[in-house]
């Protein structure tokens, strides 16, 4: 049995005709919008504030989506910096009950006020894992600790996710 991406589930979608390309597939833009989703979720579970995409790298679609098959999107972060939150995505597509890898890329999030200045991501963060990794306290609004601090998780068996059971 294969294993599954790292992270959590954080989306499910069903495709459409509505999102199909000249060629017949789904459009490339249709996945990287549900990749962002994703990504966002996986970023918002570990802290409070609002984030805004700053970049999506590394995108490999490895197989091409098509109509009917019903994508998910797992994710998990990867790193937090000062203002900065990455995340991995892995896109599956469950084609008759048989799981087909078809994309995956990396998604950068920042921290942002009302106005849409940069914040410190550590002032928001809810998650005591992260908290840890930057060598915060409880009451600590700023890491103690400069750089990224990154994710060593290990992936489980199919369908399983460490942190939500789904």
């Amino acid at each position: 049995m294969k294993k599954i991406r790292k992270g959590c589930p954080a989306i499910r979608v069903v495709m459409f005709p509505k999102d199909i390309n000249g060629a017949g597939n789904i459009f490339g833009g249709v996945i990287l919008s549900h990749i962002d989703v994703a990504g966002a979720v996986a970023a918002r579970k570990i802290c409070s504030h609002r984030i805004v995409t700053v970049s999506a790298k590394e995108v490999e679609f490895k197989k091409p989506v098509h109509v009917g098959d019903i994508l998910t999107c797992w994710a998990e972060v990867t790193a937090v910096g000062t203002t900065s939150i990455t995340t991995k995505v892995w896109v599956e597509a469950d084609r008759d009950g048989k799981f087909v890898p078809v994309t995956e890329a990396e998604v950068v999030y920042v921290a942002v006020d009302k106005a849409g200045k940069s914040i410190p991501v550590a002032s928001g963060l809810r998650d005591e894992k992260w908290r840890k990794k930057l060598g915060l306290s409880d009451g600590d609004k700023s890491a103690k600790k400069s750089g990224k601090a990154k994710s060593k998780s290990k992936g489980k068996t199919r369908r399983k996710c460490k942190s939500c059971g789904a």
